[in-house]
């Protein structure tokens, strides 16, 4: 399978986020017992060559200017917009590789393309390239988040009205083996009224 796809229903009710076990692939080389460490008691140099490609953490529609109690990003309360209005998005992703791993201010590098589909999931547009996220993790190497980040942006598609998708794209640029740079998919459903 290409893509993996993380479908999030949102019509008239808040957007919601879907969690997935992180899960460990070993590739020829490693010793078999890996497979039953505690990931988080490995040098994250090893715990890096054994993650499998990105994962979805959570993804949601979200409010630009609002903000939780805490800080947090929240959950935007309807998918209505009108043509050109910014369709702001917050996801956040696992398996992202570091560079160097377990090195001081390890660098990430994850790109997002973008694709607007109508409602049954047929494409409108081909993928288009809208932005790489690049900076510096900030936590160290033994920190349980160490290999997670999370992503804000926001597109602004001129639609008519109608029911469309918004189909993202991530693939973490860092890594070289085949099996790490699957990409993955987070599709956003969208009402455009007039």
């Amino acid at each position: 399978m290409r893509l993996i796809r993380l479908v999030l229903l949102v019509f008239l009710c808040p957007a919601f986020a879907a969690a997935e076990a992180p899960v460990l692939t070993v590739e020829p080389g490693f010793r078999a017992a890996i497979i039953g460490d505690d990931p988080l008691l490995m040098e994250p140099e090893i715990r890096q060559a054994t993650m499998s490609s990105l994962g979805v953490g959570a993804a949601f529609l979200a409010e630009k200017e609002e903000r939780g109690s805490d800080g947090a990003h929240i959950p935007r309360a309807d998918v209505t917009y009108r043509s050109g209005d910014e369709v702001y998005f917050f996801v956040s992703l696992d398996n992202v590789s570091r560079d160097p791993a377990g090195g001081p201010d390890g660098a990430y590098a994850i790109a997002l393309r973008a694709q607007v589909l109508d409602a049954a999931g047929t494409a409108l547009s081909d993928w288009f390239d809208v932005h790489t996220y690049t900076g510096r993790i900030s936590k160290s190497p033994d920190d349980p988040e160490y290999f997670q980040n999370w992503v804000t942006g926001g597109l602004g598609p001129e639609l008519p009205p109608g029911a469309f998708q918004l189909a993202l794209e991530f693939t973490d640029t860092l890594r070289d083996e085949p099996y790490a740079q699957l990409p993955v998919e987070v599709v956003f459903d969208l009402i455009y009224v007039e």
